[in-house]
């Protein structure tokens, strides 16, 4: 495991969440904790090069935005075609996560799109894949979002 000082600990609390929309942002954050907006950059490309930051980006309320979600699960009997599927899955821009499972079934994956037809549409398209058994729409009745900053000491 890498080892953070304290100026990574600094970066991580201060780009988790609330990151500036504006010309500059690493210049702001970068004065925030009080080192070059070069050293930011160069710290955060280190942090994701380590797996310390998985992915930096903007989350959105995708249905605030308009769009429909639902995660599938899929049954593929033999456990070998799974990253066959899996690629054939991913291949749908709208696919935000895709996991393999040890359960009957053993890929799950969640779809964000435009419209409820979009997505019955990649699902309809899962199911023709000739490795895949059976495959079910589980849509949200709620979204829980948990939310959770680590704050490092100062």
């Amino acid at each position: 495991m890498t080892s953070l000082d304290a100026i990574d600990k600094r970066i991580l609390g201060a780009i988790q969440s609330g990151f500036p929309v504006c010309e500059r942002p690493f210049l702001k954050v970068a004065e925030s904790i009080g080192i070059s907006e070069d050293t930011l950059i160069k710290r955060i490309k280190t942090l994701k090069k380590n797996r310390i930051i998985r992915r930096f980006g903007a989350v959105f309320d995708s249905r605030k935005l308009g769009y429909v979600s639902t995660l599938v699960a899929v049954r593929i009997p033999d456990a070998e075609r799974i990253p066959v599927v899996a690629a054939e899955i991913n291949g749908f821009s709208e696919v935000t996560h895709n996991y393999e499972r040890e359960n009957r079934f053993n890929l799950w994956f969640t779809l964000i799109a435009e419209t409820r037809e979009r997505i019955e549409e990649i699902i309809g398209r899962v199911e023709s894949l000739p490795e895949v058994e059976q495959v079910h729409d589980l849509p949200a009745d709620e979204v829980y979002k948990i939310r959770v900053d680590f704050r490092p000491p100062q």
